[in-house]
């Protein structure tokens, strides 16, 4: 590394002849406002002119050569970008006004010794800017500003710029202006083949704007590439990427994803950059970057397709329901089902038959107010588990049914269970129903599955029969105190559609008026039983949230199977309580323990060792770990090396996990499991 104060027009540009200054793809679109920082530049500049300040210093610059050859030097920005570009916009906007003026000699000493590169092609110009910038460049090159049409900040700026230097110009000189500018002065840094640019980039950019894991990730990949196979990078997957995610942080939320269905770990977003380091430099052990890239690239159209489009798709209906959804949690198992399917793996038909699965897995638990927190680091477990099953097999046949075992047979009693029947008959009957996600799609989900007639559900509102603020004619009807009539109110049964027009007809008015309005959704299938009671009391409002309940029930239906594992793969369920924790897991052929989500870790007593103590504040920064009312549990399922590890990390010291773990009738698994084929 080589680094030095030098002047940015006279030294680092005009000294540089024979090189071309690349601001790589990687980098960030050029960004400096008119109005912000070129406004302060050209400040800076008349000071000088008017004798208030000798020199400027604006910066540093750091750049790395990448290319070298008897002729040319390809240096290719790593930081200062901005001030570099503009530095090029004013000497242009001066080289175009020293023309306009008759100053024909000037001008072309501008080209001369800043702008341009003599007898070259590829390396012209000085400056290469960034992709995106580089149509509205060509054109400030180019002399052909007025036959620009897009939109650009580069092409904004220069204009800017070229209007306050005819000003400064007209009142100073063209001499003095460039005069002005030598005086601007920077810090250039030089890297070389031993300097890691990237760790030096992190570096420069841990201050000031920060970078999003997307910005991080994109350069990573990019930079100490040549500057062509950057452009092929870009252009190829970069680009298209950026189309599917506009937004560097929803890129960034994506990539996560992606990752946890490569890692079955979803990683935090603090820690998403450096987990995908060590991904790539695995990946790339045995596979070029072409490769890992489309794979990305097609993850992503995965996900567009799950997600982000809203056009009628080959899979239908249960694809439709689990956009509406909305759910990123089942991102990282969904996109690799599609995977699947897009490579003829499985039929169209297991691929819908999956995707139902999963819908009535997330339906089923949102209406049974099932805490999301409990399932937020599910799937991607769920995906290695079904995914080994799958490798075992030798085949995919058996897929909905090895998806059933692994995400309903397996999970009863754990916190990622599926309610079944009886326990969502029990919570409707009482919840607040008008509280619970998603309740206004269930509701069109009902009507849409009993209405032979096609109905426009868009200009429709939820409406309470019983309002959910008495009046004097509502609290004697439901002969209901305020608390008992607000818990009744907002139940399944008390809940129907009607017209938006007609939600502030209806009011807090009584049955028979209410009925008279609802007359204009008769057509409903939802409303035809409201329309042919006579009086409407808590015991109609039950009545009607037990035959809704069973209707969610037909359409979301309760599936088991009778799928097995092998005799040499079957878990071993296991437990552990001691000291006020419960913990559960189930012992592997390997001696190994998975501990389940939800398991609890002793937090009231101080681990027995610092390498413990580190290892719990790395689990709870990862959010492996998360403290939920005050108690510390497991937000996935995690595995130990050994039964004793996984005691001693969760009592907080050390224990013979042989005999604190208990099998299903509550003998140490030392007496009853261990060794055991």
């Amino acid at each position: 590394m080589e680094a030095s104060p030098m002047s940015l027009f006279e030294k680092f540009i005009k000294e540089a002849y024979g090189s071309q200054y690349v601001i790589p793809v990687y980098q960030r679109n050029y960004t400096w406002k008119k109005n912000k920082q070129v406004k302060q530049l050209l400040f800076d500049i008349e000071r000088i002119l008017k004798g208030e300040t000798k020199r400027h210093f604006i910066g540093t610059i750091v750049y790395v050569i990448t290319n070298t050859d008897f002729i040319v030097r390809e240096r290719v920005v790593v930081d200062g970008q901005q001030r570099l570009i503009t530095m090029f916009l004013i000497a242009y906007a001066l080289k175009n006004i020293t023309e306009e003026k008759g100053e024909t000699e000037l001008s072309q000493i501008l080209v001369t010794n800043y702008l341009e590169n003599a007898n070259q092609d590829k390396y012209k110009y000085r400056l290469q800017p960034a992709v995106s910038d580089d149509d509205a460049y060509s054109h400030i090159t180019e002399g052909t500003m007025d036959e620009y049409e897009g939109s650009s900040i580069v092409m904004d700026n220069y204009k800017y710029i070229y209007n306050r230097l005819i000003d400064l110009v007209n009142k100073y000189s063209s001499m003095r202006v460039i005069n002005a500018l030598r005086e601007l002065y920077i810090v250039r840094i030089e890297l070389d083949e031993t300097d890691d640019a990237q760790q030096i980039f992190e570096s420069i950019n841990s201050t000031g704007e920060k970078l999003t894991a997307a910005d991080l990730i994109r350069n990573y990949i990019m930079m100490n590439k040549t500057n062509d196979i950057q452009e092929t990078i870009y252009n190829k997957y970069w680009l298209k990427l950026e189309h599917i995610f506009p937004q560097s942080r929803k890129l960034a939320e994506f990539i996560r994803l992606y990752l946890a269905s490569k890692s079955y770990i979803l990683v935090t977003e603090r820690d998403l950059y450096e987990e995908f380091k060590n991904y790539w430099n695995e990946r790339l052990s045995s596979s070029d970057f072409n490769a890992i890239l489309t794979e990305m690239l097609n993850y992503a159209k995965y996900f567009q397709r799950l997600y982000i489009k809203n056009t009628i798709d080959e899979l239908g209906d249960v694809l439709k329901d689990y956009r509406k959804l909305q759910s990123l949690m089942p991102a990282p198992f969904t996109m690799c089902l599609l995977d699947y399917y897009q490579k003829n793996c499985i039929s169209k038909e297991q691929t819908i038959a999956v995707l139902k699965i999963i819908n009535t897995y997330l339906v089923r638990r949102y209406i049974n107010g099932q805490d999301t927190s409990a399932i937020s680091r599910f799937f991607p477990g769920f995906l290695k588990n079904v995914q080994n099953q799958l490798a075992k097999d030798g085949h995919y046949d058996k897929i909905v049914d090895i998806c059933i075992y692994y995400l309903i047979n397996i999970n009863k009693g754990k916190a990622s269970f599926m309610p079944d029947d009886k326990q969502l008959r029990d919570y409707l009957l009482t919840a607040n129903a008008y509280s619970l996600a998603n309740i206004r799609w269930i509701l069109d989900k009902i009507e849409t599955h009993n209405n032979p007639v096609s109905v426009d559900l868009e200009m429709l509102n939820i409406e309470h029969i019983m309002p959910q603020t008495p009046n004097v004619y509502w609290k004697e009807v439901s002969g209901l105190d305020d608390d008992e009539y607000i818990d009744i109110a907002n139940r399944l049964g008390n809940l129907t559609l009607a017209a938006i027009t007609d939600n502030s007809k209806m009011g807090n008015k009584d049955f028979e008026a209410k009925k008279d309005v609802l007359k204009s959704t008769k057509h409903l299938r939802l409303n035809e039983d409201i329309l042919n009671k006579k009086n409407w009391r808590p015991t109609d409002i039950n009545k009607r949230t037990q035959k809704i309940t069973n209707e969610i029930i037909t359409i979301f239906p309760y599936v088991k199977t009778t799928y097995t594992l092998g005799i040499n793969e079957q878990k071993r369920d296991i437990f552990l309580k001691a000291k006020g924790i419960i913990a559960r897991g189930h012992l592997n052929k390997n001696n190994s323990i998975t501990v389940y989500a939800d398991s609890q870790v002793r937090f009231d007593k101080k681990p027995s060792s610092e390498a413990l103590r580190e290892k719990r504040d790395e689990y709870l920064e990862q959010e492996i770990l998360i403290n939920k009312d005050g108690k510390y549990l497991f937000s996935q399922d995690f595995t130990f090396k050994t039964p004793s590890a996984a005691a001693d990390f969760i009592l907080g010291g050390s224990n013979n996990g042989w005999l604190y773990w208990k099998d299903s009738n509550g003998i140490s698994i030392n007496e009853s499991l261990r060794n055991k084929n």
